[in-house]
């Protein structure tokens, strides 16, 4: 049978929600809509669209984006594959929260604005309906509070930690080697608490699943158990402070029977990443990740240490 579009399911609802969105205007001016209804029908086409357009960049876009990616990297030169990735190759990553903080912000607003409109509008016969539809409503404030919760704290962690940056001294990362690099932090973290490295390895996996009727294809990114775990404490002595930054230092055993970063054969992928977590002096909790580029580079060109090859 026909494969149909993977997306259908979810750009129906988007092309429809868009329609009414545009028409809202013409229904309250015009055929005589209520002001709060209209507004109420507004934030939940917005609502609407931002999960059907998350749901398709995850079912649809990240999916075959990746999978596109990891047959570019199966079908390339075997030469130096780090420098494919081009945080890699400039030795330089980076991590921040600020498109969570923005999605949860957006979420947050239209949703309490939803409630609002909601209250003002109906607040009265609600508190005089069964107990069944007060405990539901109640529902959607409880989700309010939440998301707002996790807006605030979100928010908080970003403007006190901001974008934090890692640099490689060792590119790439090989088997039996040690893995040498350092994090520029915005902050002192607190003395009487360890930082914490935590690397691990894990198989990513990108598989499509077929409905019953065969009629339709979803896609999935299945994160395995890590194979590979490994914690390092670092004091606070040992992280040295440089004009505005606080330099941690990373150095880390790989173990001699590491397999690569990337794709395999089967279509899967081998990730490894390093955990930083730590917490400021006013108590705050810090984490930042990174994907780290580990190779048997002696492999891969046959002698000498990756570090000395041309890199463009």
């Amino acid at each position: 049978m026909h494969l149909v579009f993977p997306g259908l399911v979810l750009v129906l609802p988007v092309v429809l929600l868009v329609i009414l969105l545009v028409n809202l205007p013409t229904l309250y001016r015009e055929e005589g809509l209520p002001l709060f209804p209209a507004l109420l029908a507004g934030e939940a086409c917005l609502i609407g669209l931002a999960v059907c357009l998350y749901g398709l960049y995850a079912v649809v876009l990240e999916p075959r984006r990746n999978r596109n990616r990891l047959r570019r990297e199966r079908a390339s030169s075997a030469s130096a594959p780090w420098l494919r990735n081009k945080q890699w190759a400039s030795k330089r990553l980076t991590h921040t929260k600020l498109g969570k903080v923005l999605f949860l912000w957006l979420f947050a607003i239209n949703w309490w604005a939803a409630i609002w409109f909601v209250a003002a509008d109906r607040g009265e016969q609600i508190l005089q309906q069964s107990w069944p539809l007060i405990v539901l409503c109640l529902v959607f404030v409880l989700i309010g509070v939440v998301t707002l919760w996790a807006a605030v704290r979100n928010s908080i962690s970003w403007v006190r930690f901001g974008t934090t940056t890692m640099f490689i001294d060792t590119l790439p990362g090989q088997p039996g080697q040690d893995f040498k690099g350092y994090v520029e932090l915005g902050f002192r973290p607190e003395p009487k608490v360890h930082t914490k490295l935590q690397l691990s390895a894990f198989v990513r996996r990108w598989t499509q699943r077929i409905a019953t009727d065969g009629a339709r294809r979803m896609n999935d990114r299945h994160d395995e158990a890590p194979f590979f775990d490994y914690e390092k404490r670092i004091k606070s002595a040992e992280i040295k402070e440089t004009g505005r930054w606080f330099r941690l230092p990373v150095n880390l055993k790989i173990p001699s029977d590491a397999p690569s970063s990337g794709p395999r054969d089967d279509g899967s992928e081998v990730i490894w990443k390093l955990e930083i977590l730590s917490k400021s002096p006013d108590g705050n909790s810090f984490s930042a990740d990174f994907e780290i580029p580990v190779f048997d580079a002696t492999a891969v060109h046959g002698i000498g240490d990756a570090d000395e090859r041309p890199t463009s």
